[in-house]
Parts: C-alpha cells; sequence; structure tokens
C-alpha cells in the first residue's frame, strides 16, 4: 500500500494553490480593520437594519466629535489555515524516539513485516529488526494476527512513518529483565559459551563475565574451556548500563542454592517428624545401598534400613535382599530429630521363624545344611528358614589338634550334622558334625564284625578254647586201663605233664572270655545306635 502522503490527488486536493477560494471570517475582518471608517460604518449600517433604536444610538455616536478620535478596535485572532493532509496527520498519534509501542502484524514475507501502530499507513520492519537471530523469513519470527512490541528508531522516517525495530524492544524487555534480577539477587541459570582472559563468558542474552575466582569448581585458569556447553547458575554483581555487559558469581550462586536446599530440608524434616511415632508402620521405595544398610524413601524423606534389620537372616550386603525401586513395608524403630535421622526394620513386619523353630525340630535330629560364613571358633549353617544355626569348633570334627574352622570346613560346603542344643527364646541352635561322623564310625564297626561273624562257625573264641581244653582232658582220662596193677614212674610223669596245661588253659580262656564280652558290649551298642 502506497503512503498516505505520496497520493498525488490527496496532495492536489489538500494544495494550498487552489483557486476562487473564498475569504474565511477572519480574513474578511482583518479587511475591515485596515480601514477603520469603512468599518465603523458598516457596523452601524448592520446595527440599524437590526433595530431603530441601536440605528439611533449609531447615529449619535458618530456625530460625536470625542469618538472620532478614538482608535480602531482590536483586531480578532486569525483563525490557523491547515491543509486536509496536515489535518490527517494531527488525528494520528505520535511518537518518541525509544518508546516502546504495541503493533498488530498484518502481513509478513520474506522481505519483513507490515504492522499497523495507529498510523494513516502500516510501517514495515525488515528482517534483521525482527529478531537477534538470523533469519530468511519474518514468518519464522511472526505472524499474521500477532500482537507485538516495537521500540521506535526514528519518530518520522523517509516514508513520512516511524522507524520500528521488534529487535531492539526484545533487547530492551531482555536488559529490564537483567536489571530487575540483579536488583532482586535472583539467581539464574546461564550456559558458558567461550573461555577468556580469567575467567568465561555466559549467555544471558547479553555477554555476562564470569571471574575464575568466583567459580565454585576449582578448575586450573588454563583447563576452564571444559565448562564450555555446562550451563551454570549465577547471580549478578555488576552491570554496565552503557555498554549493556554484567558480570555475575557461580559461588554467590552455589551458596544461595546450598542455604535454600538446607532451609527446604530443615522445613521437610520438622513436618515429616511431626508425623512420625516409634511403631509406626510405613510404606516405602528402597532409593540406594550402602555397606551398612539402605536408604527407603518413606514419603518425602529417606531413613536408614540397617542390615541387620533387613532380614532375620544375616545378610552381608543389603543387595542380597533387596533391589533398588522395590516397595517394602517397614517400621520405625528410632527418632532423632536433633539429628534428623530416622532408624527403620523390616525384619520386625516379616514373620520371626524363631517361632516355628521349636515345632519343626528336636534335639538328636540329624540334618543336612550348606554352611553360610565360617569364623575363627566355628561356623555357621543356614537353615531353610533363613535362620543360622552355630557349629562349634569342637563339634566340627573329631580330630585332633585343629585350631580353626577353616581347616574343617568352607563357605557353601554342604555338611551332615546333629542337633544338640534348641534355645528359641535365646536364638539359638547348636550342632555337631563329630556326633554324626561318630554315629558312622560306630555303624561301620558294627558292619564289618557283622561280616566276620558271618563267617565264623557261630561260637565265640572262648567257647572254641574251652571246647579244645575239655576235650584234652577227656583224651588224657581215657589212656589209662582199668586192669593196671600200677602206674609206672614213666606214666605218673606222662600224667602230670598232660595235666599241668589245663590252668594254663584256663587262664588264657578267662582273658579270651573278657574280650569276648567286651566285643559283644560294643555290638550291642552299635546295634541300639542303629
Amino acid at each position: 500500500m502506497m503512503p498516505y502522503d505520496e497520493q498525488q490527488p490527496v496532495q492536489e486536493t489538500t494544495s494550498t494553490d487552489a483557486p476562487e477560494r473564498l475569504p474565511t471570517s477572519g480574513e474578511a475582518e482583518n479587511a475591515m480593520d485596515e480601514s477603520p471608517g469603512v468599518s465603523a460604518l458598516t457596523t452601524a449600517s448592520e446595527s440599524a437594519k437590526a433595530t431603530p433604536a441601536a440605528a439611533e444610538t449609531v447615529a449619535a455616536d458618530t456625530n460625536a466629535p470625542s469618538q472620532a478620535s478614538e482608535p480602531p478596535s482590536k483586531p480578532r485572532p486569525q483563525e490557523e489555515d491547515i491543509s486536509m493532509e496536515e489535518a490527517l496527520e494531527q488525528s494520528f498519534r505520535s511518537f518518541e524516539e525509544g518508546e516502546i509501542v504495541r503493533a498488530t502484524v498484518v502481513q509478513v514475507d520474506r522481505e519483513g513485516a507490515l504492522v499497523d501502530v495507529g498510523t494513516k499507513t502500516e510501517v514495515r520492519i525488515p528482517l534483521p529488526e525482527l529478531s537477534q537471530e538470523p533469519i530468511s523469513s519474518a514468518s519464522e519470527v511472526v505472524q499474521v494476527g500477532d500482537e507485538i512490541e516495537v521500540m521506535v528508531v526514528r519518530p518520522r522516517g523517509e516514508e513520512g512513518g516511524p522507524v520500528l525495530s521488534k529487535r531492539l524492544a526484545d533487547f530492551e524487555r531482555l536488559w529490564q529483565s537483567i536489571v530487575e534480577a540483579y536488583e532482586r539477587q535472583e539467581t539464574l541459570e546461564a550456559m558458558v559459551t567461550e573461555r577468556v582472559k580469567g575467567g568465561v563468558v555466559v549467555d544471558i542474552g547479553v555477554r555476562c563475565f564470569v571471574p575464575a575466582s568466583l567459580i565454585a569448581r576449582k578448575i586450573p585458569p588454563q583447563q576452564l574451556d571444559r565448562l564450555i556447553g555446562e550451563t551454570l547458575p549465577i547471580k549478578i554483581i555488576d552491570l554496565d548500563h552503557e555498554k549493556r555487559k554484567a558480570v555475575a558469581s557461580n559461588i554467590a550462586a552455589e551458596e544461595e542454592r546450598r542455604r535454600q536446599r538446607e532451609q527446604a530440608e530443615r522445613e521437610q524434616r520438622e513436618r515429616i517428624f511431626s508425623q512420625l511415632q516409634v511403631g509406626q508402620r510405613l510404606k516405602g521405595k528402597v532409593k540406594r545401598f550402602t555397606g551398612y544398610g539402605a536408604f527407603v524413601d518413606i514419603g518425602g524423606y529417606e531413613g536408614l534400613l540397617h542390615v541387620s534389620e533387613i532380614s532375620w537372616t544375616r545378610i552381608g550386603h543389603p543387595r542380597e535382599a533387596l533391589k533398588i525401586g522395590e516397595e517394602i513395608e517397614v517400621v520405625v524403630i528410632r527418632l532423632e530429630p536433633d539429628r534428623g535421622k530416622v532408624a527403620l526394620s523390616r525384619r520386625q513386619v516379616l514373620p520371626d521363624p524363631w517361632s516355628e523353630v521349636a515345632q519343626h525340630y528336636r534335639e538328636g535330629e540329624t540334618l543336612e545344611l550348606p554352611i553360610s560364613r565360617v569364623e575363627r571358633t566355628g561356623a555357621f549353617a543356614k537353615l531353610p528358614e533363613g535362620i543360622e544355626a552355630f557349629i562349634p569348633l569342637s563339634e566340627l570334627t573329631s580330630k585332633r589338634g585343629v585350631r580353626s574352622a577353616q581347616e574343617v570346613v568352607s563357605q557353601g560346603e554342604t555338611v551332615k550334622a546333629r542337633i544338640i542344643e534348641i534355645d528359641p527364646r535365646r536364638r539359638r541352635m547348636v550342632l555337631s558334625v563329630r556326633a554324626v561322623e561318630d554315629q558312622r564310625a560306630m555303624q561301620e564297626h558294627a558292619r564289618q564284625r557283622a561280616a566276620q561273624g558271618g563267617r565264623s562257625t557261630g561260637f565265640t573264641i572262648a567257647e572254641r578254647l574251652q571246647s579244645q581244653l575239655q576235650e584234652l582232658q577227656q583224651s588224657l582220662t581215657a589212656e589209662p586201663s582199668s586192669d593196671s596193677p600200677s602206674e609206672t614212674p614213666a606214666q605218673t610223669v606222662e600224667s602230670a605233664d598232660a595235666e599241668k596245661p589245663a590252668p594254663i588253659a584256663t587262664e588264657e580262656q578267662e582273658s579270651r572270655t573278657q574280650a569276648g564280652i567286651e566285643e559283644q558290649a560294643g555290638e550291642q551298642e552299635a546295634t541300639n545306635a542303629e
């Protein structure tokens, strides 16, 4: 659209050279003032036509000699003669340099945007003045119908309208926000764009310098380029209004954030502790592990679940029983508001396996269990219920001279052990591997004795000796005949020699008999053990 002041027909219509222009009332009065006599007569005649009394008054006044010498009346002020174009221009608003005004986008193209700011014609804003960044079309920044803020660069340009810039208006608005942040000591987020001598430059819309001494992280000056691309919290500590530059501190922002975080944690801690009670059951989520336990989120606050309170079973690390993100039920067992600590327990909400031990196990029962851990004074075996039974070093083996449990068993090894003590009240169970080994040895010995007895005549050694002795005595007494007159000396000697072994055989018989009795007692004990 062509600007209004360039339309020639309008200029001709509003031109001051138009012919046969009638004088205005002001011009007529001025012409009359140039001839006082004519003016008075004309006035008197007009008055006479109006009323007869007025005419007489005027005639009397003209005949009075004193009034003839009076000066002419003061002329009325002239009305300003303005053209139509000037009248139209005065009907539109005026602008001041640097003023921020609102404009409505009426057209966008690859050369810029036409906006309506209340003047007789729309004003074009070129592409470079639409954005701080290079663009190829105005549609990348604005759309038809958008209301935007623009700055008046000059109130009147070459085409008669104001020169406007959205880029400068955006920058001015940005600078005002920076000034407000500086005055309020607000914390801003800014990306490091480059490393310069003595510090780094961050982008907050304007060039902002952060000295190396005001960076929270202790980084050597020659390695500050490692920060390029990172976002740092900053607080503006100085402004240059003429050059539109700023100086900021990262340390001040970090300290402010730390104070805010501590304040928030303190308020949250007070709120949490006002709602917690010892013995209260809660639902929580496992957040992280440590070597001594797990931290559980119980609703915006983390409590410590010690490794000894995770399970009734002894575990070496929390990951053996828990997973990150797992939801568990816990009970509060201790509160320390001054230190901000909450102690939790998971095992107290689980069934106590020791309450069922007395029902499932009896003393003298033999179990086959894995070794869960080995100590110097003994070993621990894990029961299916998850609890541990202790095997003292003296009950690990029947061997003598063993000084450490590691010499006998190792973790993960499966052993057979007999229960020799159960005390659920003290949560104690004692096992013995030696008792099982001794029983196994007695059974093996009994088996071997039974095998040897199966190959014999069924008599013991003492009985066999006794039988042999009786046979010998019978043969000796049957040898002399009844009709022999008398015994000869030789026969007497032979008889005496034959009788000598009898006492010896009796002593041997007694010793053999005693040994047999002991052996039979051992076999009977083995049988009873089975």
